[in-house]
């Protein structure tokens, strides 16, 4: 079954591009993940602080891998503009 994920990040003021930059690689190699349907960062239109990371996987394996192979926790410096975002994201998981 296809898996959706909405995470949603508020980051520091004027912080957005920055964590735009930092995640910008890792978009792009999890894009060529088997089984990524999509993985998409999107900006809030009337809060530029604000932003959505919309996933759609084949299934829950597939999403499972890819994150252990691309994010190894967060002392990992290719993931330091973690560190802009204030607070824990939220994160909805849905069943398509």
């Amino acid at each position: 079954m296809a898996i959706r994920q909405v995470i949603t990040f508020r980051v520091q003021r004027g912080a957005a591009q920055a964590f735009i930059d930092g995640f910008g690689p890792i978009i792009d190699k999890v894009r060529g993940e088997d089984g990524c349907e999509q993985y998409e960062l999107f900006v809030g239109h009337s809060d530029p602080d604000l932003l959505v990371m919309l996933e759609r996987w084949r299934d829950v394996a597939a999403m499972q891998g890819a994150l252990a192979k691309h994010y190894k926790g967060p002392d990992d410096p290719s993931v330091a503009f973690f560190r802009l975002v204030e607070g824990p994201p939220t994160r909805e998981r849905y069943e398509v």
